[in-house]
């Protein structure tokens, strides 16, 4: 019985020696790869691009197909937000002043919310928010994939007469005043895209 137990025991110990072997030699394990993707462009800076708007197919605040032959012929600010971005409400106010300043036959202010489903709330959000007189317009199948990667809100691109994004940022900016809207005039007056850094509004 002695001995059968001896060999039991001998056993068991070999069994944690070999478990103990082969945990001790395995390589600790690889960090965790992020998720979430890092922004290609600098932060409340224009940079030059080259896409076609023409692939963006949002719906207006109806639900239905968004009529976007008003803007032809126009310089575009599009605008990128979310009722959920804290950045993007503050600077509505900025973007609604920007259009009744500067809108009319040759410039337009276009904001589109993105991950929204319920169109109905757009346009009393935009009202509440010091930008009643900007277009409620929804990218729901997020569309605007097409034309750029979009790594956070707001972004915002500069898009030409012949419907061609020229620039993006990704960021906030005080849209009315100082650096921005140099940038803007710059940009309506002979497509020149500005390098320099807009400040958000205080």
């Amino acid at each position: 019985m002695n001995r059968i137990l001896m060999i039991a025991i001998a056993a068991v110990l070999a069994v944690i020696g070999v478990v103990w072997a082969l945990t001790s030699q395995q390589p600790p394990a690889p960090e965790s790869t992020p998720t979430t993707k890092a922004s290609t462009a600098p932060v409340s800076r224009f940079v030059p691009m080259e896409a076609d708007f023409a692939a963006v197919a949002p719906v207006d605040g109806e639900g239905q197909p968004a009529d976007l032959t008003a803007y032809r012929g126009k310089v575009l600010l599009v605008n990128l937000w979310a009722t959920w971005c804290a950045p993007c409400i503050k600077e509505l106010p900025a973007l609604g002043a920007l259009q009744r300043d500067l809108g009319g036959e040759q410039f337009q202010v276009v904001t589109i919310a993105i991950d929204e489903r319920d169109p109905t709330k757009i346009a009393p959000f935009l009202a509440s928010h010091g930008a009643g007189n900007l277009p409620v317009l929804i990218d729901r199948d997020r569309t605007l994939d097409k034309v750029a990667q979009i790594v956070a809100l707001p972004t915002s691109f500069l898009v030409d007469r012949n419907g061609t994004a020229r620039a993006m940022l990704t960021g906030d900016a005080c849209w009315n005043e100082g650096a921005a809207l140099d940038a803007v005039k710059a940009f309506v007056a002979d497509g020149t895209v500005k390098p320099d850094t807009l400040e958000p509004c205080a």
